[in-house]
C-alpha cells in the first residue's frame, strides 16, 4: 500500500494529501482503490507487462505492472530515478509495493501537457534529429552506468517547444559497469552517428573499440568511446 514517509530510491513518500482524517484506514484504501480502478478503465496506454492510467494525486499518473519478476517494479523506478535526474524521464513521486508483487505501482509526472509523440509507427526507432537526441540522451545515461534498451515511439515523447525527448517505460534497463558499459556508449554513439547520416565513421568507430575490448583494453577502449560520444554531442 501506499507508505507515508517512506523513504526508497532517494524517493520520500509524503503524506498522501487525499487522506481525510475523520476515514478509518480501511475505508480510505477502499475509497481510493475504487478511483484507481475507475481511472484504469480509462488508461492512458497498455503493455504486455503493465497499464498507466491517472493517479488518484492531480498531474500524476500511475504504471501499474501486471506481475512482479525479481523485484522488478523496484529496479525499474531505480533506473527511472537516474534518468529522472537528468531530465531525460518523468519525476517518481512514489512507488507501492504490495503482497505476492502483483499490481505493484510507479507514481510519477503527468507529462502529457507539454510532451507529444513523434513517428508513425509507433514499434519504429526514432528518425533524423530525434534519433540522434535520443543515442545522446542514451550515451549519457551510459556514462552514469545505465544502459537503457527497448527505445521506439511508443517509449520517448518529445517536448513541444523544444523537442527535447523525454524517456519513457525503464522495464529493459540495467545497470552496467566495466566492458559492458563501454559497450552502452559505444552503441548510442555508433546509433548516434548513423542517424546523423554519418554511419561511416559510427561503424570506423564501433570497430575500433570493439577491438580493444576483445584485447582486454577496457580502459582504453572507455577513452575512445567517450571521445566519439564527445563527437556526437556535438551534433544539434
Amino acid at each position: 500500500m501506499r507508505k507515508a514517509g517512506e523513504v526508497l530510491l532517494g524517493l520520500f513518500r509524503k503524506k498522501d494529501p487525499n487522506r481525510k482524517p475523520e476515514l478509518n484506514e480501511a475505508l480510505q484504501d477502499f475509497l481510493r482503490e475504487q478511483t484507481l480502478n475507475q481511472n484504469k478503465s480509462n488508461s492512458i496506454g497498455a503493455g504486455a507487462n503493465g497499464v498507466v492510467f491517472e493517479s488518484d494525486t492531480p498531474n500524476k499518473v500511475m504504471k501499474e505492472i501486471f506481475t512482479d519478476k525479481g523485484g522488478q517494479t523496484i529496479k525499474e523506478a531505480d533506473m527511472q530515478y537516474v534518468a529522472a535526474q537528468m531530465g531525460f524521464a518523468p519525476r517518481i513521486s512514489g512507488v507501492e509495493t504490495y503482497r505476492g508483487n502483483v499490481s505493484n505501482r510507479i507514481e510519477m509526472d503527468d507529462i502529457r501537457g507539454n510532451f507529444e509523440s513523434h513517428g508513425r509507427g509507433a514499434r519504429e526507432y526514432p528518425q533524423g534529429m530525434d534519433a540522434v537526441r535520443v543515442d545522446q540522451q542514451l550515451g549519457q545515461l551510459a556514462l552514469k552506468g545505465v544502459r537503457l534498451e527497448d527505445r521506439h515511439n511508443g517509449n520517448i515523447m518529445y517536448n513541444k517547444m523544444t523537442g527535447r525527448p523525454l524517456q519513457l517505460d525503464f522495464g529493459i534497463a540495467d545497470r552496467v559497469s566495466g566492458a559492458d558499459q563501454v559497450q552502452a556508449l559505444t552503441e548510442a554513439t555508433a546509433d548516434g552517428f548513423s542517424a546523423a547520416g554519418i554511419g561511416d565513421v559510427g561503424d570506423i568507430f564501433r570497430a575500433t573499440v570493439y577491438d580493444l575490448l576483445e584485447g582486454g583494453q577496457v580502459s582504453e577502449a572507455m577513452d575512445v568511446a567517450k571521445q566519439g560520444f564527445s563527437r556526437l554531442q556535438k551534433i544539434k
